[in-house]
């Protein structure tokens, strides 16, 4: 099924999520339609405290996926300008971590994750 982002002025943004029984994480609201030129603040709540890193992600219409923040303690914030949209993801608690998007121009799909840290690098010097 294919998305159009522009629906006589509008833009589609879409949180997407999995069943959310199944789900780590629960995106509010789970679809927007916001009209050009407008912001939407997106909420993300943690539903494991096994996996405390959370992060929003954003695909693009021709597929692109790309890590908008990944923020772990609580206060943490930060902005994130890019052509199509302006976005402040900030650690609001333990619990929940939100996306304030604004000047949106281009459709897009945003997902929220969570992970128990970000990757590691292993350590060659000692091998």
């Amino acid at each position: 099924m294919a998305l159009f982002p522009v629906l006589w002025g509008w833009v589609l943004l879409a949180a997407v999520s999995t069943d959310a029984a199944m789900s780590l994480v629960e995106q509010k609201p789970r679809w927007v339609l916001v009209s050009r030129g407008q912001a939407e603040t997106l909420r993300c709540i943690l539903k494991d405290s096994q996996y405390p890193r959370m992060s929003w992600y954003q695909q693009d219409l021709r597929g692109q996926l790309q890590v908008l923040a990944s923020l772990r303690s609580t206060g943490d914030e930060e902005v994130i300008n890019l052509p199509g949209a302006n976005y402040r993801a900030t650690r609001v608690s333990e619990s929940e971590l939100s996306l304030h998007v604004a000047n949106v121009t281009q459709g897009r799909t945003l997902f929220c994750t969570c992970s128990k840290d970000t990757v590691r690098h292993p350590n060659w010097e000692n091998e």
